[in-house]
């Protein structure tokens, strides 16, 4: 059975029990605020510095979306990090942190906290599926969607996502509602869930707010690229496209079976650094009170089983046979 996390917040599947100890301090004052610097350091270059360069130096200076595109599995990492409380010892400096790593990179917070605890809590149920195929409508347009999805479509669907925040209310009831399917036991609970946030009114209005001061950051960074906005265009759809493979890499092609419906994955340690333990997703599903830095001395004590390169794998994503047909437990 999948460990449930509990928050003061009462989030469903709830983040991470809070820990207090010397090392979890030393790790989140040290190596997690380091990193917060160098990551909005990195967005901020992206949206104001790079157009800077691109006038001065024209083409040439696209080099820099290599540390770019490095920078957004780190950026992703700390804003997971603070999904399970794991970011910062105080609460509030975390929330903080937490909601500016989300503005800059484009993410509603409040959400992306809900979903991933709710995934944690219902991994590879039937909205959690998107490498099968249920069998509604034809496959030829379910394989083209899935590419869709794989090369920046899940990014753009999380930058579109706080739109339902400015829906009447029942309109979004109703959306959300159609957008988890009732196939398996538990799958309504699910539902029940995600029309629950989106009832929430304290969660409407701060996804509101931040989806604001997002519009705001990222005009004022299309102000500075001028006639170079396709730049910023690119650098933001190299991160989209690392997103969307990264997003369910650690759960494609897992049968339900399998322990905790994930799987680890080996990396050189200088990327998993870079990636900060992502690829040992199986380890964090069985673990998720436990800091990244934990997960690579846990998976090897626990002798998990490692399914090959991390890389190779989210370009298995790509493979002719996906989304493969789903088989009914029925």
């Amino acid at each position: 059975m999948q460990r449930r996390e509990r928050t003061s917040r009462g989030a469903p599947g709830a983040s991470a029990v809070r820990r207090h100890g010397s090392g979890r301090h030393a790790i989140a004052t040290g190596i997690n605020a380091v990193l917060i610097g160098v990551v909005l350091s990195g967005t901020l270059f992206q949206l104001f510095v790079l157009p800077v360069l691109l006038r001065a130096f024209g083409m040439q200076a696209a080099w820099f979306l290599v540390p770019i595109a490095l920078v957004q599995p780190l950026h992703w990492g700390l804003i997971h990090e603070a999904i399970h409380s794991h970011l910062l010892p105080r609460r509030r400096a975390e929330e903080f942190w937490a909601r500016t790593l989300s503005v800059t990179h484009w993410l509603p917070f409040d959400a992306t906290r809900f979903c991933h605890l709710v995934h944690h809590r219902f991994s590879r149920h039937a909205y959690d599926r998107p490498d099968q195929h249920d069998g509604h409508g034809t496959y030829a347009l379910a394989w083209l969607l899935y590419r869709t999805r794989l090369l920046g479509g899940a990014y753009l669907s999380v930058l579109a996502s706080p739109l339902i925040a400015f829906l009447p209310l029942a309109r979004g009831i109703r959306l959300m509602s159609n957008a988890v399917p009732i196939v398996e036991k538990g799958d309504s609970e699910v539902q029940r869930l995600f029309v629950s946030l989106v009832r929430d009114p304290r969660k409407r209005r701060s996804t509101r707010r931040e989806f604001a001061i997002t519009l705001a950051l990222y005009a004022a960074s299309v102000w500075a690229y001028g006639a170079w906005w396709p730049m910023l265009v690119a650098t933001m759809y190299v991160r989209g496209v690392w997103h969307s493979l990264a997003d369910n890499l650690a759960h494609h092609d897992v049968m339900l079976d399998e322990p905790e419906r994930a799987r680890n994955y080996r990396l050189p340690r200088l990327l998993a650094f870079l990636l900060m333990n992502h690829h040992l997703h199986l380890t964090h599903h069985r673990h998720p009170t436990a800091p990244w830095g934990r997960l690579g001395r846990l998976s090897a004590t626990e002798e998990a089983a490692v399914r090959g390169n991390y890389f190779r794998a989210a370009f298995q994503q790509l493979g002719l046979r996906y989304p493969r047909i789903a088989i009914s437990d029925g």
